[in-house]
């Protein structure tokens, strides 16, 4: 007790010397010095008294911050150790209730979208969840094939495989996989998760309904059974567009009626069981774990078996699909596979960007459930290390998925490790129960795609109405633009422009500048933008303007950069030749008055670099060329800001300008370009300095008179 009465005292005699000594820096100093000396006398003291405590503590807050940066390199480590059984049997219920409808759609992906072999999409959703659980950072993530991935990449693999009989579909995959997981895994290493954010929402929905319409389409092909007359025709039908041509060109002679029926009564089926579910849901809270799609499969391959559907109506089925290749592990980086990473750099870029984006907005949006933290950065390393580890099993590239996360979390999952229940039935299902798949009609893993086609379509009207409604026509642009590309060319050339798009958007909106003009209504210290008021009319008429003769305010509102810091001096430029800032450049000139006084107000200005620094002293040298006083006022208290400024030469420029007021009769203005505090500030000095312009003038003006006099007196 006493020990800490004596450090109170202490304490409160520093705070009482502060307070005497008030601002004068001098003092401060000296204050800072004793204050330090009595700290580090009490600091003695105290190890002198206690010094394995304060030992322990040093040791106690190294393992503590040791243990948060594992946390966050290592995200498993942040719930393991409270893990119990009760999180077991959530997360158990929540992986078997996945598994029974995620196994299908895998099956779907491989077989109807990637054209590849069931085994890659297996693996991908039993073999990714287990990297993720060490990895990543969501908790609710569900890690898997996505229908939009599958699809970009059965696309490239028609193309490549069709010119090249050498290559198989599973070498595409693997190296695919392989340089998407690498990408990703580069671009987490440099920290670049801020990339999640540059591509619009507007991009996304047109790539998400570009895909849920190739979907439906390359779908109906297969419910028709024309697939194969697809690849027999002498013509090449790639490009979606070319797709619904062969479509209307051969479908009503060619198609197959027993599979169309057969496909019109599964979906029919399961658009009506998805529409009771979700109206039933409400009541019955059980019902949204119904596998509608596994009940649905199940039966249908039943009547498969019983009644021979391949023979008795010659229907296509999944039969003895291949498993060879899938025994023994890929080396990516071998001769047979090494050669096509060239040709697939391309596709891999595209496929990594895309799944980060989709995943990263999975994240965002179910990561701040149970105050869970998400790092872009980290998700960027537990996607590309997933991918990394998965190419060796020849999977398609994984990604999170917003559908079956959301659906993980309503089944009650607490952690990943429910992704890795799903991943180990999967595992075990490929292992024990494949021979089951062998009677499943191609034509209903084809509605199960058209299923997830009609559900990506879903919100689009909804998107389209919302931005109608707020003339959003940039975003309905970019989002009929990637449509539009997608549909006459192909989903990555869609998806490149929308990017370009999005990219150039972003671009020409940080090279604009937002400087804004200033007045100063009569009566008062405020100040308004006079470009915003201009727009309101009934604001402008209730208040009256001082009329500042020859002196222009502008205030920075941003942190100027390379990018706006050009376009500023355009624009100010536009404001002493046409008067407006919006002026467009081929007007008609409008010089008024000359501007004497420049006042810059910085308060918005928290950043500023080498290149707009060197644009601002062109600036400034600008209008004392034309003999205008230009002052800066609220300048930030950062340091870079301040040093750049003053080693520029800015400040030097300024307090040298003032030298002209030096007469006789008027002593240099005690000028500090640190000491203006307010724009109020600087228009005093204004009129301090035209005060002593006119007291100039008109003792010029008398020095004329008389000289005029003594000359007339001389000439008489």
């Amino acid at each position: 007790m006493d020990l800490n009465s004596n450090l109170l005292q202490n304490k409160s005699s520093d705070i009482n010397v502060s307070q005497n000594y008030g601002t004068d820096p001098h003092l401060t100093l000296i204050n800072n010095k004793q204050s330090s000396a009595l700290s580090e006398d009490r600091t003695d003291f105290n190890l002198g008294l206690n010094n394995n405590v304060y030992v322990s503590s040093i040791n106690n807050g190294y393992f503590q911050t040791r243990f948060k940066t594992l946390i966050y390199y290592l995200p498993c480590t942040a719930w393991i150790t409270t893990y119990g059984w009760l999180d077991f049997v959530h997360d158990f219920v929540a992986g078997l209730s996945l598994a029974s409808f995620q196994i299908p759609l895998s099956i779907s992906y491989a077989s109807s979208l990637a054209h590849v072999d069931l085994l890659s999409g297996l693996y991908s959703l039993g073999v990714t969840p287990f990297v993720y659980a060490m990895f990543g950072s969501t908790p609710s993530m569900i890690v898997g094939p996505e229908a939009a991935i599958s699809l970009v990449i059965g696309q490239n693999i028609e193309s490549i495989t069709t010119y090249n009989d050498k290559v198989t579909a599973i070498q595409v995959t693997t190296v695919t996989t392989f340089l998407v997981g690498l990408i990703l895994f580069f671009c987490g290493i440099i920290r670049l998760g801020f990339m999640g954010s540059i591509l619009s929402r507007a991009l996304l929905r047109g790539f998400i309904g570009s895909v849920g319409f190739v979907m439906v389409l390359n779908s109906l092909i297969i419910e028709l059974k024309l697939n194969k007359l697809l690849r027999d025709v002498s013509d090449h039908y790639n490009t979606p567009f070319q797709k619904i041509i062969f479509l209307i060109k051969y479908a009503p002679e060619n198609y197959h009626k027993p599979t169309f029926i057969f496909s019109f009564i599964v979906l029919f089926i399961l658009l009506v069981s998805r529409a009771l579910k979700n109206r039933l849901a409400k009541k019955i809270k059980w019902i949204i774990f119904l596998p509608e799609i596994l009940l649905v499969i199940s039966v249908m391959s039943f009547i498969s078996y019983c009644y021979d559907f391949k023979k008795r109506y010659g229907m296509s089925i999944v039969g003895d699909f291949n498993t060879n290749g899938f025994d023994e592990f890929k080396n990516p980086l071998s001769s047979s596979y090494r050669q096509l990473i060239p040709s697939l750099g391309q596709l891999s870029t595209i496929v990594a960007t895309l799944g980060f984006f989709e995943s990263i907005t999975t994240s965002k949006g179910l990561g701040g459930i149970n105050n869970s933290v998400v790092s872009s950065n980290r998700e960027l390393i537990a996607l590309g290390l997933m991918n990394l580890v998965g190419s060796a099993f020849g999977i398609l590239p994984a990604f999170g998925g917003y559908g079956r996360s959301k659906i993980n979390l309503k089944s009650g999952a607490r952690t990943v490790i429910s992704g890795v229940f799903m991943g180990l039935i999967t595992l075990l299902t490929t292992k024990y129960f494949l021979p089951i798949i062998h009677y499943i009609p191609n034509c209903i893993l084809a509605v199960t795609t058209t299923l997830v086609g009609l559900t990506l379509l879903e919100d689009i009207p909804k998107d389209i109405l919302f931005h109608i409604r707020c003339y959003g026509y940039s975003e309905l642009f970019v989002f009929f633009l990637t449509i539009v590309c997608t549909l006459f060319c192909s989903i990555e050339l869609g998806i490149i422009i929308g990017c370009m798009y999005s990219i150039a958007s972003i671009v020409k909106h940080s090279a604009k500048s937002r400087i804004q003009i200033l007045a100063k209504i009569e009566g008062t210290n405020d100040f308004i933008n006079v470009i915003e008021c201009m727009d309101v009319v009934d604001y402008v008429s209730d208040i009256t303007l001082d009329n500042l003769e020859g002196c222009l305010l502008i205030k920075i509102t941003e942190p100027l950069t390379f990018t706006n810091a050009e376009d500023m001096k355009d624009r100010l430029d536009r404001v002493k030749r046409f008067g407006s800032i919006n002026a467009h450049p081929g007007s008609k000139e409008i010089r008024e008055q000359n501007i004497d006084y420049v006042i810059f107000d910085l308060h918005g200005m928290t950043y500023i670099d080498s290149s707009a620094t060197q644009i601002l002293y062109e600036i400034i040298c600008r209008y004392q060329e034309e003999k205008s006083f230009v002052f800066l006022v609220r300048i930030p208290k950062k340091t870079v800001i301040r040093e750049r400024l003053q080693e520029s030469g800015i400040f030097t420029l300024l307090i040298t300008h003032l030298n002209i007021l030096e007469t006789p009769n008027f002593q240099t203005l005690p000028f500090d370009p640190f000491s203006l505090n307010s724009v109020q500030e600087a228009l005093l000095l204004v009129t301090t300095i035209k005060q002593h312009m006119n007291q100039c003038r008109e003792s010029n003006d008398d020095n004329s008179v008389l000289s005029k006099i003594l000359m007339n007196s001389n000439l008489v």
